[in-house]
C-alpha cells in the first residue's frame, strides 16, 4: 500500500510540473489569464470559417495576425488571439465606423479587405515542379508559396481572393510580366480558388 501511494504522489507532481511548464497562452487559450471562458484548443480552420475572439487559437488566427500586420497595426505571427490583436483589431474596427467589440465578424473582414492593397497575379505549377526556386525550396505540387522580384526570401504575406484568405511566404523571383506582381505555386492558387481566373487581382497584405 505505501508503494502505490507514493507511485500516486510521483505521477501527481509530474502532472503539476507539466501543467506549471505549458505557456499561459496555452493552458488559457491565448490570452494569459483571460477567465474559464477561453478555448486553448488549437483548431486548423480557414480564415472566415467562424468568428473570432480573444482566447481563441488555430490556423485562422494566425492568418489574421499575419493580415493585421500586413496594415501596420503591429500584430505578432502567431495563431493566439491575445491582447496585441485585439488592440489592433478594435482599432480597426473604430476607423472603419464599426463597433469595436474585438470580435472578428463577417464586417471585420471586409473592412479588412477594403485596406489591403489589389494587385495582378498569375501562377506557376508544371514544368517547374522538382526544380529549386530563387530560394532554394524544392518546388512541388503541395508547395505554398509565392514569387515576387524584390521582397526578401522568407516574408510573410495574405492574399485574399472573392472570399478566401492564405498565408504564403516568398520563395522565388518573378514574374518578369509586366503589370504583374506576384507569381503563386499551384498550390497556392488553387486555395485561393484561382487556377482558373488567368491573372486576377488579388487582395495583399505583406506582414514585415
Amino acid at each position: 500500500m505505501r508503494r502505490r501511494t507514493t507511485i500516486g504522489a510521483v505521477v501527481a507532481v509530474a502532472a503539476m510540473a507539466a501543467t506549471l511548464a505549458t505557456p499561459a497562452y496555452a493552458q488559457t487559450g491565448g490570452t494569459g489569464g483571460a477567465g474559464a471562458s477561453a478555448d486553448p484548443t488549437f483548431y486548423r480552420m480557414p480564415f472566415g470559417a467562424r468568428d473570432l475572439s480573444a482566447g481563441m487559437t488555430g490556423t485562422d488566427v494566425k492568418t489574421l495576425n499575419w493580415a493585421l500586420r500586413g496594415l501596420a497595426l503591429g500584430t505578432p505571427y502567431h495563431a493566439y488571439f491575445q491582447q496585441p490583436t485585439s488592440y489592433a483589431v478594435r482599432n480597426l474596427q473604430a476607423a472603419s465606423g464599426l463597433s469595436a467589440d474585438g470580435v472578428v465578424n463577417r464586417y471585420t473582414r471586409k473592412a479588412m479587405a477594403s485596406r489591403m492593397l489589389k494587385h495582378k497575379a498569375s501562377w506557376y505549377g508544371k514544368g517547374f515542379f522538382g526544380r529549386r526556386t530563387a530560394c532554394g525550396k524544392k518546388l512541388t505540387k503541395k508547395t505554398i508559396g509565392v514569387a515576387h522580384r524584390k521582397l526578401p526570401c522568407g516574408t510573410r504575406v495574405v492574399f485574399a481572393h472573392r472570399g478566401r484568405w492564405v498565408r504564403a511566404k516568398v520563395i522565388d523571383r518573378g514574374p518578369y510580366v509586366k503589370g504583374r506582381k506576384w507569381d503563386l505555386t499551384q498550390r497556392l492558387a488553387k486555395q485561393l480558388g484561382a487556377l482558373k481566373a488567368g491573372t486576377p487581382k488579388l487582395k495583399v497584405a505583406v506582414a514585415p
